[in-house]
């Protein structure tokens, strides 16, 4: 029996020594587990936040604290919680523990509860075209963050940026291009809004129109001198 004691308290030791990191966004329900399959017993088991009791199992009795009540839904089954409409003052340290002659953690979870992103703006700022090259300046705006803004060189075949981009005022407000498009994006861990323009209409000297004047150019060279062949021909004639 002793031995049987023994080992029970080495698994749960051992297994409860990592902690999981967790995401949530706000007004949404967080599910808690406990992993390994425990046998109780007699002992005493508790779901706490940030060392403070949450809920209290002690055999077939079942004891949440007042400010829990209404707020989590327990299952003996398999020792699991949910905890109903999170808000930010969720963040923190959830533990699952037995008592014996010490408290021993069965599963640990810093869980990390982030509000969604609101949504942003991307608007140019100015534009100075040449027939080889366009500069532009953009701005990414959102309601609850620092705006940024970028200054853009394009030639015929590439953009890029005018100088070194500074360190963002705000780390989760992101401007760049890609190969078409310029791209305002707002993201954390649990949403992501963006707002884009084409680099064709802020930048109309960009490559794509290049082409496609080039392309009409030669097509109306071509017809013309077509033309003018068959005209020249009849009057031979």
């Amino acid at each position: 029996m002793l031995m049987q004691h023994f080992i029970f308290f080495y698994k749960l030791h051992f297994s409860g020594s990592s902690s999981q990191t967790r995401f949530i966004q706000t007004n949404r329900d967080l599910l808690l587990t406990v992993t390994e399959e425990v046998q109780l017993g007699e002992d005493i088991f508790y779901w706490k936040f940030n060392k403070r009791s949450i809920l209290l199992l002690i055999g077939q009795k079942i004891t949440k604290t007042t400010n829990y009540k209404d707020r989590v839904d327990f299952f003996p089954q398999n020792l699991s919680l949910i905890l109903k409409n999170v808000q930010l003052s969720d963040s923190g340290i959830y533990t699952a523990e037995v008592f014996r002659e010490d408290d021993i953690t069965l599963s640990t979870y810093d869980v990390r509860v982030e509000a969604p992103v609101s949504p942003v703006l991307l608007s140019v700022d100015s534009v100075f075209n040449s027939p080889e090259s366009c500069n532009f300046t953009v701005s990414c705006t959102t309601e609850l963050s620092p705006s940024i803004s970028r200054s853009f060189t394009c030639d015929r075949r590439t953009c890029e940026e005018a100088s070194p981009a500074p360190s963002d005022p705000a780390p989760s407000l992101h401007l760049y291009l890609s190969d078409v498009s310029i791209i305002c994006n707002h993201s954390n861990h649990v949403s992501w809004r963006k707002d884009t323009k084409e680099k064709q209409q802020v930048c109309p000297f960009g490559n794509e129109l290049i082409l496609m004047f080039d392309f009409v150019f030669n097509s109306m060279l071509k017809t013309s001198s077509v033309m003018f062949l068959y005209r020249y021909r009849r009057s031979s004639w």
